[in-house]
């Protein structure tokens, strides 16, 4: 791999800045970035998917034992909804 290493160029700190060459075929790592991140996200939605239905199936259970109307179904509904909102907000 080229590494290209500019002394006369300082960063912030007053160190060297290290910089790889993206333009030759040997330092174009941007398609296997890409694979890897579409990877890491698709990995994520699978994980969130698991974990949203496994809440869906936690709720169905709580309704079916608490034998509850539809009305107040729809209710514990929105209360889940409002706590996944929430949540949802403290990670951003």
């Amino acid at each position: 791999m080229k590494t290209t290493i500019n002394k006369s160029r300082l960063d912030f700190i007053g160190l060297p800045v290290v910089g790889f060459e993206m333009g030759s075929a040997e330092g174009d790592y941007t398609g296997e970035l890409t694979l890897m991140l579409n990877a890491a996200r698709n990995e994520e939605r699978g994980n969130r998917a698991l974990v949203f239905a496994s809440r869906l199936e936690a709720i169905a259970c709580f309704i079916i034992q608490k034998e509850m109307t539809g009305i107040e179904a729809a209710e514990a509904l929105r209360q889940e909804a409002n706590r996944i909102q929430n949540e949802s907000g403290d990670l951003h």
